[in-house]
């Protein structure tokens, strides 16, 4: 383990007795694990802390508060680490104190006990395997915390450049318009229709930079754990925007009452939004929409149903993938982002989110947010 840095790899021991303790760390060198003896639960605690691949304890040395001190201890770690503990018990006839004590110290997790007497190489097996499983834990850390900044470094490149985008987009698109004022009625058929192609491709393109700007803000926004709010406001709010887009197909939206949830308002707007105006654009006919939440399972369960065209069951996990799209442009207007924006949003509120559609039967997408 030479490319570990050393608290990393240490094994950290913890006996009543000088003596057990050398000779634990004796069993250890001679198998070339790199051990270090903890006088007592307040320094193996501090020597946590500094980093250590796993922690061999006498039973003896666990008092109550030794147990209270490391579980508070184990508590305060990220969720990539699972401290491994080896625990040697007292040789005897299991009673119903010794059961009670073993439920006692399952609240350190990771442990393993050895019934005393223990052979040296037994020790040492058990101690290698948990310094294996350790240094897999700080390799699997390391390429989460890779990841987490190459994607950060994808966010920002994508943000900034969909934002550097806009204006010049949008320039495109103006003069492109004002161009075919310009010119109405003194050019030709063909360029009319090549300028209505430059208006309609610029026009394509803010949409789509606008999408990539949403769908970026939604992966920065910050896991937290906002104060209830009513979900009919933004359902409400959602409903305004689409207003002319409703007015056109001629579509129903109803909705039963609905619940105070932990997210933010802007965002469950989005998810509406997004949800409804997909329901009318794959319509048939004048669309009934229906809105409903439930409470299940400490989740608040909220679906968008349709009775629009529907789509094959194969491709509800397709349909949340980014410029995913189940029909050409040229059939549907769109970018292919809505979906991937309403997930990228529920994720970040630790919730989940689902379709259930066929053929001409319409589609439910669903989401759940924790309570």
């Amino acid at each position: 383990m030479p490319d570990q840095p050393d608290r990393q790899a240490r094994i950290l021991v913890l006996a009543p007795t000088g003596r057990d303790a050398r000779l634990i760390a004796g069993t250890l060198t001679a198998d070339s694990l790199l051990s270090q003896v903890c006088p007592d639960a307040d320094a193996l605690v501090k020597m946590l802390e500094a980093g250590a691949a796993a922690v061999i304890i006498a039973d003896e040395a666990l008092s109550p508060a030794a147990v209270s001190m490391l579980g508070r201890w184990l508590t305060s770690q990220p969720p990539w680490s699972d401290m491994p503990f080896v625990v040697l018990t007292s040789r005897g006839v299991p009673t119903p104190s010794t059961a009670k004590r073993a439920r006692e110290l399952e609240a350190l997790g990771n442990i393993t006990f050895l019934e005393r007497p223990v052979r040296p190489e037994t020790i040492r097996s058990s101690m290698r395997a948990a310094v294996r499983a350790r240094l897999r834990q700080y390799e699997m850390r390391d390429r989460q915390e890779m990841l987490a900044r190459v994607n950060a470094d994808l966010e920002q490149f994508a943000h900034s450049a969909s934002h550097d985008l806009k204006e010049p987009i949008r320039n495109i698109a103006i003069y492109s318009e004002l161009l075919s004022r310009h010119f109405e009625g003194i050019v030709d058929e063909q360029s009319k229709q090549f300028l209505k192609f430059l208006i309609s491709g610029a026009t394509q393109i803010e949409i789509l930079v606008n999408d990539l700007l949403s769908y970026t803000q939604a992966a920065s926004i910050i896991e937290e754990t906002p104060e209830p709010s009513s979900a009919t406001r933004p359902l409400e709010a959602a409903l305004a925007a689409l207003r002319e887009a409703l007015r056109e197909s001629g579509a129903e939206v109803t909705y039963d009452p609905l619940p105070d949830v932990r997210i933010r308002e802007v965002h469950l707007q989005q998810l509406f939004q997004n949800l409804v105006g997909n329901a009318i654009k794959y319509r048939r006919g004048n669309p009934h929409i229906h809105v409903a939440a439930e409470s299940a399972d400490g989740q608040w369960i909220f679906s968008v149903k349709d009775d629009g065209i529907g789509f094959d069951p194969i491709y509800k996990e397709q349909v949340f993938g980014i410029f995913k799209r189940l029909h050409t442009s040229g059939q549907y207007s769109g970018t292919g982002m809505g979906l991937a924006i309403c997930q990228r949003i529920v994720e970040r509120y630790r919730g989940r989110i689902w379709a259930a559609s066929e053929p001409g039967k319409g589609s439910t997408f669903s989401f759940a947010i924790p309570k």
